[in-house]
């Protein structure tokens, strides 16, 4: 049986913003900015896909064309918000700034009575360049900028998510009449809107006239009410429930170091250094739950755990002795497991380190970025899938014979082991792999550490008396490649751990490898004309 489909998509943003400038300067040393305004936003969505099935004449795909009657469907979303905002700075002598900016919305994503939130945000900076004499005109300390501030927003959710819903079931109850099932999506009844709140304190430092300069910043970020898609009990009848999930703190410190390091008429090298770091902690999830489900099969699974770093993995795990051995049963040699799963790490790194540097001598210009991050694990399902089909590494191990599973232990009585020498897994061939080990999913769980090429760019100027008798002033001339490299653990020789699965909800950071087309190398030619 042939077939056609036409689908079609609509998509329309209005927004209209209303700005009121106030500029005032009090005297030489006080000054006044001022912005008041209004917005108006409106987006609307439109997605219809009709279908005509039994094709009268092959080959011929057009809706007229079918038998029978259409099947199709619409889908329409409309999601409006107003708002009213005002942003003042206050200036004292050009180097004390004072800025205090305020914000009501109100969407229609919310319920009526939840609809409106203000969210106000504070900032002061101080450039103590401009403040003190003695620093004024500094050969060694060329720029000195202090800031600190504190801001508020508020996430709210997209259109028709408070309410569960229903959709059309095709050929359901029967033929042509209409059948209808309720959303795998359910919602908590008193969901409200997810709150953020964080506060910065930076420092802009520049060095010999600018030729080095270091940035750094400390923040805090207090998230309550979370919007979270979690794992629902499979007798509810739903796949995900949408709910808060109480507060989580976050802390982190970015540095970056940069400079040029050597310029002459013909020849310059610019280098710059950065360092993040960043760990959220979740302080309570609700009155009842200690941690909560954001995917999980049952085996692995990645979760909000109450006094831990966001977000975790889990998964079930081997039974071990006091010293680490894995215990062994005494008949078949197969490993135990213990009951439940277990923390196995955080699934965001500790840090990241990048370089971006650049050399130009002559009109040729060589640019390349790196980054390094590490201190996280992930869950490789692509791993777990070969294990099933047999097509691992690890299958192959033992020469798919049976084989003693090395550092275990039997134990012979409570709490008492020895060493296992000579009792081996039954089934090494095939079913101890794909009904045993494959079953155990920590296995699965390996080091997240990368080290990467992102970009590498090389870039030629052509002479400029080449365009001397032509309206173009300049031609530069590029070859780009971006994700060039990239170098893992040995551990991890199967996929690129931000090679995250799209399958399961976006929180789900941390579980990957498979269902959805892998990370992709490029290579271009950039082509840039002056006139």
């Amino acid at each position: 049986t042939s077939f056609v489909e036409d689908t079609e998509y609509q998509y329309a943003t209005y927004t209209g913003d209303a700005l009121l400038n106030i500029k005032h300067d009090f005297s030489e040393n006080f000054s006044l900015k001022a912005i008041l305004g209004g917005t108006i936003y409106s987006m609307n969505n439109r997605w219809s896909n009709v279908r005509a099935d039994n094709l009268s004449i092959p080959g011929f795909y057009d809706i007229s064309n079918g038998t029978g009657s259409l099947d199709g469907q619409v889908i329409e979303t409309k999601r409006r918000m107003f708002g009213f905002f005002g942003d003042i700075t206050l200036g004292y002598k050009n180097y004390l700034f004072l800025n205090l900016t305020g914000r009501n919305d109100w969407v229609s994503t919310l319920s009526k009575d939840n609809n409106s939130y203000f969210y106000p945000a504070v900032g002061l900076s101080f450039v103590a360049t401009d403040a003190f004499e003695a620093l004024k005109n500094n050969d060694i300390l060329s720029n000195l900028k202090l800031t600190v501030s504190n801001s508020t927003v508020y996430n709210d959710l997209d259109p028709y998510q408070i309410n569960e819903r229903y959709m059309q079931a095709s050929g359901f109850p029967f033929g042509d009449v209409n059948g209808f099932y309720l959303s795998g999506s359910t919602v908590d009844a008193n969901i409200t809107k997810e709150k953020v709140n964080s506060t910065e304190f930076g420092a802009n430092i520049g060095f010999l006239k600018g030729r080095i300069w270091l940035d750094a910043s400390y923040f805090l970020i207090k998230t309550s009410d979370l919007i979270t898609r979690t794992t629902p009990s499979i007798t509810s009848g739903a796949t995900e429930f949408i709910t808060n999930i109480g507060q989580s703190s976050g802390k982190g410190l970015e540095l970056t170091l940069g400079g040029t390091i050597i310029k002459t008429s013909d020849f310059g090298w610019d280098l710059s250094l950065n360092y993040f770091s960043e760990e959220t902690v979740i302080d309570e999830i609700n009155e009842t739950q200690k941690e909560i489900a954001l995917y999980t099969t049952g085996q692995y699974g990645v979760y909000a755990v109450v006094g831990e770093a966001f977000p975790q993995i889990k998964a079930n795990v081997y039974a071990r002795d006091p010293k680490g051995r894995i215990i062994v049963d005494p008949v078949s040699g197969h490993p135990k497991t213990k009951v439940g799963i277990y923390n196995l790490g955080k699934t965001t790194p500790d840090y990241i380190l990048g370089l971006t540097t650049s050399i130009n001598f002559k009109g040729i210009s060589v640019a390349t970025t790196w980054d390094y991050r590490t201190g996280h694990v992930y869950y490789e399902q692509g791993s777990d899938q070969m294990e099933f089909t047999g097509r691992s590494l690890e299958s192959v191990s033992a020469n798919r014979q049976d084989f003693v599973i090395p550092n275990s232990v039997i134990e012979v009585s409570p709490g008492v082991f020895v060493e296992n020498t000579n009792i081996q897994v039954q089934g090494g061939r095939q079913s101890y792999w794909t009904d045993v080990y494959n079953d155990v999913k920590s296995n699965y769980v390996k080091d997240a550490t990368a080290l990467k090429i992102r970009e590498l760019s090389v870039g030629y100027d052509l002479p400029k008396k080449w365009m001397s008798k032509t309206p173009i002033s300049k031609v530069t001339v590029s070859f780009i490649a971006r994700n060039l490299m990239t170098w893992l653990p040995k551990e991890n020789r199967f996929a690129d751990p931000e090679f995250n699965n799209s399958y399961t909800n976006a929180n789900t950071v941390g579980v990957g490898g498979y269902f959805q087309s892998p990370p992709t190398r490029s290579f271009g030619f950039n082509l840039n004309l002056e006139f």
